[in-house]
């Protein structure tokens, strides 16, 4: 009965209200949310652009270039502080920047981010792990066992991240590389390459 309540309510608005102008609305939603997130970033360029995230913590240790630009479901996390840990994050992403939907960047050590990076769908960029991988600490539940750091993450200029990839601690990723869908990056990418695979492996090099 609801059901049928609510759509005859929405078949109603849907011609007072065109598509257009619906679309025109959400969009300024969007530009509104962008200006109030952007105040609370260290540093931060223009053309600061976000839709709806699902979680932004730390801003105070994120710098962002210019034209910043992320869809729905962004994950921004610089960690101080979990559990009785304490840690000192710093997030860096340069100029020209497109994160696709359901992006996650975890931070508790150091991560950059260079120029012109364009990432796909659900891409996920950590510089740590739940628990140190010992015997002990895995009768542990790993929600309850410290972060640790594994490494800074460096990504380069003009970089190509496909959807579904994974990038591990530790790691650095050159310039002008692309990485293909599905990808689980646990080793060092050199410049101009193309790499895949999990773990992804070069397959070739640009020439």
């Amino acid at each position: 009965m609801y059901v049928n309540f609510y759509f005859i309510i929405a078949s109603i608005i849907s011609y007072l209200y065109p598509l257009r102008l619906i679309t025109i609305l959400r969009g300024v939603k969007k530009y509104i949310y962008s200006a109030k997130a952007k105040r609370k970033i260290e540093m931060c360029g223009n053309r600061f652009f976000i839709s709806i995230p699902r979680q932004i913590r730390g801003e105070k240790y994120m710098e962002i270039g210019e034209s910043f630009w992320a869809e729905e479901g962004l994950d921004l996390q610089c960690l101080d502080r979990y559990g009785k840990e304490v840690y000192h994050p710093q997030l860096l992403i340069g100029n020209n920047v497109h994160l696709g939907y359901f992006c996650h960047i975890g931070c508790i050590g150091s991560i950059s981010i260079g120029d012109n990076l364009l990432a796909g769908r659900n891409v996920y960029i950590t510089d740590h792990f739940h628990g140190n991988g010992t015997m002990e600490e895995a009768a542990i539940s790993p929600k309850e066992r410290p972060l640790y750091n594994k490494g800074s993450v460096k990504i380069g200029n003009n970089v190509w991240l496909g959807d579904n990839v994974v990038v591990m601690p530790g790691v650095t990723i050159g310039n002008n590389v692309t990485v293909g869908a599905n990808a689980v990056v646990t080793q060092d990418i050199p410049d101009h390459s193309i790499a895949a695979g999990v773990p992804a492996r070069i397959i070739r090099m640009k020439e």
